[in-house]
């Protein structure tokens, strides 16, 4: 069960929009930041939005809960011990995975090896340091203060 408030944090971070568009990076999206492109729709809500031309709020939080889903999953794969750091961390290590990816968080190579380290301090630094920090606004300080701080 993914909790209410990570997916409310994801909520406000990415919007929730239920007819689709082109997010930042030009590609076709829908719901809670769901890629079209990168991720192909559940035959239900593929069939849902071709005769609507939208998709309902359930189906953006079902798309949502997959995606999630996929983010421990890499979360999983990135950081050997995911699972054992404090729940604020998990979700700014969730949601950042959720925003860019597996392959892109893969880039992050020395934030990597810190938060492996759990050296929190020189994670967050390696955060406020990127690209993606300038291209995220207010979403970059928060999971940077969650990574810091726990």
């Amino acid at each position: 069960m993914i909790p209410e408030g990570l997916k409310n944090m994801l909520i406000r971070h990415e919007g929730l929009k239920l007819i689709p568009y082109l997010c930042p990076a030009g590609k076709k999206t829908i719901g809670v930041g769901h890629n079209i492109e990168a991720n192909s729709l559940p035959p239900h809500i593929a069939k849902y939005l071709d005769i609507n031309k939208c998709i309902t709020k359930d189906m953006a939080i079902e798309l949502l809960d997959i995606d999630v889903t996929k983010a421990v999953t890499d979360c999983g794969i990135l950081y050997r011990h995911f699972d054992k750091f404090s729940e604020r961390r998990q979700w700014a290590l969730i949601d950042f995975l959720f925003n860019v990816g597996l392959n892109t968080a893969r880039s992050f190579r020395n934030t990597n090896k810190a938060i492996n380290k759990e050296d929190w301090e020189a994670a967050a630094k390696g955060l406020e340091n990127s690209l993606w920090f300038r291209q995220v606004g207010l979403r970059g300080p928060e999971i940077v203060e969650m990574v810091r701080h726990g």
